[in-house]
Formats: structure tokens, C-alpha cells, sequence
């Protein structure tokens, strides 16, 4: 934690127990391994958006550029896919919420924090945890909440669905991530398209998708997220512009 302690040496202070907390002797072994919490499963299932969804509420200012930060800091550990993209556990979502609880509410410096997960991680420290708090599925919307979410009747939403332009994710629910494309979908039909055009221009940019995750995946195996969302971003500009380009073309004939 080195760095962690050099980045905040100007504003560190005294070391303070972390809120909520009631410290163990310290001079205890450290019987329990790995990071705490440690009675939440590890397991990786969730992408940086379910992340987001889940304390989005609770943190509203909560960002992948933060989390990016927390992570390159050390104060929470994701899984790395193979093309380099974050997974979080369930156990990582309590770590994250207990690092941005310092922050917010007692204004406690990286360091601090980071000396109060390590007292945690070493059974030193005791923080009661409420399993439930990281079991929200508010990332899944129904149908009326997904249509009211992106301003479009929920017709829209069906159609969306009959064409395989949006699927629902679990029994009667979609992912909440999937509002923009709702949007952009009720706009083309909205703008004169149909369903069937539309379908084929997401399909198009499904294979552009991969071929950009494909094209960035050296770049977050190498820990470098922002030069990979940078080409995203580039990557996606660019698609617009060759198809409206395109169009204009056409009309101009």
C-alpha cells in the first residue's frame, strides 16, 4: 500500500478506525485469508454497468473512470476476462461500497481506508455486512419500465422484441443498459424506418461491436482501459460517419 500512502501523503493525517467498525486485539493472528468480506461469494458475474446499476442509487457520481481509479489504487481487485474487461463478485460490491462510505462520509483519505481493508482482510478488524444489499436486480426493468425509461410507447418496446432487437434477459424483464438502444430504435421508426431495417442495421453494428472489442482487447490486457476507450469511442464515430455518410451520398445522386 506504498503508493496508496505517497499519493495521500499530503492529506492522510492520523490514521482513524473505519466507521462503523469495532477492532479486534492487534496483535491477533491473521487467521482468515483472502480480501474481506469474506462469507460473500467471490465469483465473478458482474460487468462494470451491473456495477454501476448497484450503487448507482446509493452513489450517484459513481463512475467506470472511478472505479478504474479504485482498482489501479489496489482497494478492489476485479477478475480480468480474457480481452482485459473488468467482472466484479458480489464480495467486490461490499468492498467497493465500504471504500466509497469512507470517502462520502468521513472524508477519509485512500490511505486510510486502505490500512482499515487491510485490518478487515486480516480479521483485525470486524464490520458487520447485510448480504442483501448486494442481491439488488434492479438492473432488469419490465417491459412499461423499459418503454418509459427511453419515452417510447410500450408498442415500441414490443416490436423491438418481435425483431430480436432487444431480448429479455430473465422472466419478463430486460436489462436496463439496453434504454439507449430503445431510444435510437424509436427514433428510426419513429423517423419512417421498419422493424425489419432496423434489425439489420443492429445486427451490422453487433458485428462492428465485436470487431472493436476484438481491436481493443490488447490494450485492457495490458491494464490500459483508457487507451481502449478511447478507440471505442473513435471506433464508433467513425461507424456514424460511414453510414451517414453514406446515406447523404445516395440522397445526392
Amino acid at each position: 500500500m506504498s503508493a496508496l500512502r505517497a499519493v495521500d501523503a499530503a492529506s492522510s493525517g492520523a490514521a482513524h478506525p473505519a466507521a462503523d467498525t469495532t477492532s479486534a486485539d492487534d496483535s491477533a493472528p491473521a487467521l482468515l485469508g483472502g480480501h474481506w468480506p469474506h462469507a460473500l461469494s467471490r465469483e465473478p458475474m458482474l460487468r462494470v454497468s451491473d456495477v454501476l446499476q448497484q450503487l448507482g442509487n446509493e452513489f450517484p457520481a459513481l463512475t467506470p473512470s472511478k472505479l478504474r481509479f479504485l482498482d489501479s489504487n489496489g482497494l478492489v481487485s476485479p477478475h480480468r476476462t480474457a480481452s482485459g474487461y473488468r467482472q466484479y463478485s458480489p464480495a467486490d460490491i461490499e468492498r467497493l461500497r465500504f471504500v466509497l462510505r469512507e470517502q462520502r462520509d468521513h472524508f477519509r483519505p485512500l490511505s486510510v481506508i486502505a490500512d482499515s481493508l487491510e485490518a478487515l482482510d486480516s480479521g483485525r478488524m470486524h464490520l458487520a455486512v447485510t448480504p442483501h444489499a448486494v442481491e439488488d436486480t434492479a438492473q432488469y426493468v419490465t417491459p412499461a419500465e423499459l418503454a418509459h425509461a427511453a419515452g417510447v410507447p410500450e408498442s415500441v418496446v414490443a416490436v423491438l422484441e418481435a425483431e430480436d432487437v432487444v431480448q429479455q434477459r430473465v422472466p419478463g424483464r430486460f436489462e436496463r443498459a439496453c434504454v439507449p438502444l430503445v431510444v435510437a430504435g424509436g427514433a428510426y421508426l419513429a423517423a419512417g424506418g421498419d422493424a425489419r431495417s432496423l434489425k439489420a442495421l443492429v445486427r451490422a453494428a453487433g458485428r462492428e461491436a465485436e470487431l472493436v472489442v476484438s481491436a481493443s482487447a490488447p490494450s485492457r490486457s495490458r491494464g490500459d482501459d483508457s487507451s481502449a476507450d478511447a478507440l471505442v469511442s473513435a471506433r464508433a464515430d467513425a461507424a456514424v460517419a460511414v453510414f451517414s455518410a453514406c446515406v447523404h451520398e445516395r440522397i445526392d445522386r
